[in-house]
């Protein structure tokens, strides 16, 4: 096992330590790494989060809509293009951070229909599951009615897509778009990255993933792993608790 810690700390920036030595990295090559990038790699001492506050801080969106996205895959060698085959979204309410609706569908895949045993044993969602579901086309026309129902899209509604990592709207979703002859909605351009999130307050980790999120958190996980509506769920659970913890969410993931 690598013995090598690299972490960050607020005010002094990043420091490089094994068993035999403790370096700063040097001063030009801290200022080119990305912000995210100066992120600890291994913990030696348990995260500590800060105490919970007696009232929820008033935060910059009226509705956070939690996505987590399950598309097509296989191993060794992925497929391409890979195909949205769930799409759930959460929305909680930015005050009470209580979930007030749920919009979930599967979708049935088009270029690549039958889903690789890989893919199954990842998410979850067999065969069956996708192949009287409809086409992403209409999933997402359906999503869109949706939004209107929930008054989402009423003007002077301020509200932000959650992710757990940006490849959600960055990747899937617009090459989703593409195969779909879809134009991307400005308001799914810009996102919450939950893990930049954490990372951006205090204590100042960067979580490797949902599950880590979880644990620092005292959380526990609802359902299965890679399944995108339970994945929802967790993370709608993570928000709250930092929520109640003092965080205040923005926007901090984008794709042009």
């Amino acid at each position: 096992m690598c013995k090598t810690l690299c972490y960050r700390n607020k005010f002094t920036g990043p420091r490089v330590k094994s068993d035999r030595f403790s370096e700063r990295i040097p001063k030009e090559v801290y200022k080119r790494m990305p912000k995210h990038h100066k992120m600890p790699l291994f913990e030696t001492e348990p995260v500590k989060l800060p105490p919970k506050l007696q009232v929820i801080p008033k935060q910059k969106f009226d509705y956070f809509l939690v996505l987590d996205i399950e598309a097509t895959c296989d191993c060794p060698i992925n497929i391409h293009p890979q195909e949205i085959i769930e799409f759930p979204v959460l929305k909680v309410n930015g005050k009470s951070f209580k979930t007030e609706a749920v919009f979930h569908s599967y979708v049935k895949p088009v270029i690549y229909p039958n889903l690789t045993d890989f893919c199954s044993g990842l998410t979850g969602i067999i065969q069956e599951m996708v192949d009287d579901q409809p086409e992403f086309k209409i999933v997402f026309k359906n999503f869109l009615s949706w939004l209107e129902m929930e008054e989402i899209l009423k003007p002077g509604v301020n509200f932000a897509f959650v992710t757990c990592s940006d490849p959600d709207l960055e990747y899937f979703f617009p090459m989703q778009c593409k195969v779909s002859d879809i134009e991307v909605p400005d308001f799914m351009k810009q996102w919450i990255n939950v893990k930049r999130s954490f990372c951006d307050n205090p204590p100042y980790v960067w979580p490797a993933n949902l599950d880590a999120m979880m644990k620092y958190c005292e959380l526990k996980s609802e359902g299965e792993l890679h399944s995108g509506i339970d994945d929802a769920k967790n993370i709608a659970k993570v928000i709250k608790d930092l929520a109640e913890r003092g965080y205040i969410f923005d926007f901090n993931g984008s794709k042009e």
